[in-house]
């Protein structure tokens, strides 16, 4: 297993050499003191710490950490960084004093603000979120997480910014503190400019990982002592976007950029206003480094704001797609947030937007019921009006709801929705309008029966009533053609469909599965770009494949196919992320009479991703799969 894993980081950190983590430039400012970064520094550094593949990262609450996003993937082909591990305040003497107890965890999976890209989408998308495990050798070690800022500091805030850096400036100052001194390294780094190799901090021996097998050493991973950077300002934000003058290096790539408040009500606190991108050239392959004038003019390094991932979902498990709050002509998407237990959503900004403009960024709906795992999710309309209700899964067994109120606001709380008769579980909901137009609820229970619930009055719900028996895990719901359909996941993954009659709900369906699906992970139904319903299904074992069955014309229940991809600009065509849910709607901004349809899905590391339908840039179908949490959606 071991031998497995070092090959695979092997070849990992040969991509990053070539193509990762140097992308992202640099500015190194004349003239600058460093600290070394030691041993249990106290707050806020000890929340700082190395990523074996030389960024820098830090910890946020116990079991998340804050990097740039091209640390964890590669930013041309979207392709996943693996083997990665966290070390918090490594230093080398950890390593001399006890080799195989040096304080670590495991990379186990990670959000990114956009998989592939960067070219395009710029350096706001340059952010991660990554959940770490299996914690070793930290005892006694301060873990203290960083505080993400709420909101940004003014122009001229004095910042300092912990790094990792793989060289700094002067290169040659041959002084007696051997912790920043410089080689030229044409053995590991010989691959870099014109004169065959580049100037690094002296490489230090790598911990052990397992007693056995030691860490990668190599160009972007030197295994030094961290460096404060600091007598360095905010210049400004831009779209979200911190621009400041501390010094940006090799290394520099996901460490936090914070400031100490000096009043207010929390005097003296650090706070993280951006995680580090890169900025200006610094050219560490030349024989002597040229560094930046020290002015306010040169002040052009950046880093993504924490405006853009602070409410990010760190595990999106699911979504729901309805209407903003305040505007029922645009588009809402709901997360569930399944590592923080939170609801939140996102909505497409401006007064009269349209489906190619931004999406703000993720506001949050609070936790329904503390402590209570949540799972899926569903929204609809809660009166005629169009105003968004909310309703989520807890603990598998409870749902709780949250809607708008007239003047746009959301209630004040969450509130139970009593389940039918003696259910006690609950796998899955769902939600479409009813024959009066008015919200219906649909619900399964774990391996066992599906049930609807819908509106008597804009304001008051009616009694649940059963729409089929079986073993069922997943539902969906539609309204098409005035007529509700209902498909079903039972518990060894097929799937099932019915729909409401003059005598009661149709006695259900089985669909067969087309060549070389076995089973199903996720249903969901809506309408295509001619306002026709069709349903769309993904496969156990994940593939490229993402399956539809056309509910009119002469290919009705039938399956077929669209052939997606990982969005990744410049690259050969690359995967389709591995979906465990699908989530299927339209683009609220249409027009009456149009429809543009948009399709969700998570993947098994709880990313958000979408195709669509769109009238921009190129028409039709847009079948490769972008992330959703970047602001904005490119159309090329």
């Amino acid at each position: 297993m071991e031998s497995r894993i070092k090959k695979a980081f092997v070849s990992l950190l040969f991509l990053l050499l070539i193509v990762g983590i140097e992308s992202a430039g640099a500015t190194l400012y004349c003239g600058r003191a460093y600290k070394e970064l030691k041993q249990d520094p106290g707050q806020p550094y000890n929340a700082v710490g190395y990523l074996n593949n030389g960024c820098t990262a830090f910890l946020i609450d116990a079991d998340h950490i804050v990097a740039a996003a091209h640390c964890f993937e590669n930013t041309t082909t979207g392709a996943w960084q693996t083997g990665l591990r966290f070390y918090p305040n490594f230093h080398p003497d950890r390593v001399a004093a006890d080799a195989y107890h040096v304080p670590r965890a495991d990379v186990i999976r990670t959000v990114v603000g956009s998989r592939a890209g960067e070219s395009l989408l710029g350096s706001g998308m340059d952010w991660g979120i990554a959940r770490v495990d299996n914690w070793q050798d930290t005892d006694g070690l301060d873990l203290t997480p960083l505080r993400l800022a709420s909101a940004m500091p003014a122009s001229g805030t004095a910042l300092v910014n912990p790094a990792y850096t793989r060289h700094h400036f002067p290169y040659d100052d041959n002084d007696a503190t051997t912790w920043d001194n410089m080689e030229w390294d044409s053995t590991n780094c010989g691959w870099v400019g014109a004169n065959g190799g580049m100037w690094a901090i002296t490489m230090r021996e790598a911990p052990f990982y397992d007693g056995v097998h030691r860490d990668i050493v190599g160009c972007n991973s030197r295994w030094g002592a961290g460096m404060i950077h600091a007598d360095c300002q905010l210049s400004a934000v831009n779209n979200d976007v911190v621009v400041h003058n501390c010094d940006t290096v090799g290394g520099s790539s996901g460490s936090p950029i914070m400031y100490k408040t000096t009043g207010g009500c929390n005097p003296g606190t650090w706070y993280v206003i951006g995680v580090g991108h890169g900025g200006g050239p610094a050219d560490f392959s030349q024989l002597a480094p040229v560094c930046t004038p020290d002015t306010p003019a040169h002040a052009d390094n950046v880093g993504a704001s924490v405006e853009r991932f602070r409410l990010a979902p760190r595990y999106a498990s699911n979504v729901a797609v309805h209407r903003r709050p305040d505007n029922s002509m645009a588009t809402a998407v709901f997360a569930v947030d399944s590592d923080l237990d939170q609801v939140v959503y996102r909505a497409r900004s401006g007064s009269a937007p349209g489906y190619a403009d931004a999406f703000d960024f993720w506001q949050t709906l609070g936790t329904p019921a503390k402590g209570k795992e949540l799972t899926r999710i569903a929204a609809c309309s809660a009166d005629s009006s169009g105003r968004p209700q909310v309703f989520v899964v807890a603990d598998d067994s409870e749902i709780y709801t949250r809607s708008v109120q007239s003047n746009g606001q959301w209630n004040g709380a969450w509130s139970s929705v009593a389940l039918p008769g003696s259910l006690t579980s609950v796998a899955d909901i769902d939600t479409t309008h009813d024959l009066n137009n008015r919200c219906q609820l649909f619900v399964v229970a774990e391996n066992g029966n599906a049930f609807t619930l819908n509106k008597s009055a804009d304001d008051s719900w009616g009694s649940w009533s059963t729409v089929a028996s079986g073993s069922f895990d997943r539902i969906t719901a539609l309204n098409y053609e005035d007529e509700l359909h209902v498909a079903m996941i039972d518990s060894v993954g097929q799937i099932w469909r019915t729909t409401l009659t003059a005598g009661g709900w149709a006695v259900p369906t089985q669909l067969g599965n087309p060549s070389g699906v076995g089973s199903w992970l996720d249903v969901d139904m809506t309408w295509d770009e001619a306002a026709r319903g069709f349903m769309l299904a993904v496969p156990q074992g994940g593939g490229n494949l993402l399956w539809f069955e056309p509910m009119y014309g002469e290919t009705k229940w039938q399956w077929r196919y669209f052939e997606t991809h990982l969005w990744a600009p410049g690259a050969d065509p690359q995967d389709a992320p591995s979906m465990l849910s699908v989530t299927a709607s339209r683009w609220m901004e249409d027009q009456p009479g149009t429809t543009s349809p948009v399709v969700f899905a998570t993947d098994d590391s709880g990313n958000v991703y979408l195709i669509e339908y769109a009238r921009v840039g190129t028409a039709g179908w847009v079948l490769d799969w972008k992330s959703f949490y970047h602001e904005t959606i490119p159309y090329n």
